[in-house]
């Protein structure tokens, strides 16, 4: 879905959707756990430390007159190193099913203090992870997509994108121009 904002919070069972946006899709993220915590349990995993639940107090305020429950509904875990995301996934699948919220996955991968090789390694068991979780509920993983001269980043985004049922690529919102200076 190019330049649109998916039907939100409306995810498919059985499959795993990586939304491509900047700042790790916050937002839209943000946006699917307003809509999935007021139904029920939800599993937020932090990988680049962007959630916001001021924000998301916010977006629930408006969905549900019961914010607080739906706020209790939601178990957060957050990650600082790849090895943390990765335990934090598997873990996860060992869990009860209930939706899976994944917010800048791959931002702790891109830490070149850890072999290519080994953050590759640790990318492709959570992958198998993740498709665990996908065949008991909705699971949706945010990343920022990777600038042509990072080549690093593009191999991992691939693994990543390829492990994907759906991609949603949401562009920036592009600002009017300047206008012209007169002096």
């Amino acid at each position: 879905m190019m330049g649109t904002t998916p039907a939100l919070p409306e995810l498919p069972s059985g499959k795993i959707v990586l939304v491509l946006a900047a700042h790790g899709a916050q937002g839209i993220l943000l946006e699917l756990a307003a809509g999935l915590a007021p139904r029920g349990p939800l599993r937020v995993l932090d990988g680049g430390n962007r959630f916001n639940a001021y924000h998301l107090a916010r977006l629930l305020r408006r969905q549900t007159p019961d914010m607080t429950a739906a706020l209790n509904r939601i178990s957060l875990a957050r990650a600082f190193t790849c090895y943390q995301v990765e335990t934090l996934v598997s873990a996860s699948s060992a869990d009860p099913p209930m939706p899976t919220l994944i917010l800048d996955l791959l931002a702790t991968f891109y830490d070149e203090s850890v072999s290519l090789a080994e953050r590759r390694w640790l990318l492709e068991r959570c992958v198998q992870h993740l498709r665990r979780l996908g065949d008991q509920a909705p699971v949706a993983v945010s990343a920022q997509p990777a600038l042509p001269a990072q080549v690093e980043r593009a191999s991992l985004l691939r693994i990543l994108q390829e492990a994907s049922d759906q991609v949603w690529e949401m562009e920036a919102p592009t600002l009017p121009a300047p206008p012209p200076r007169l002096f």
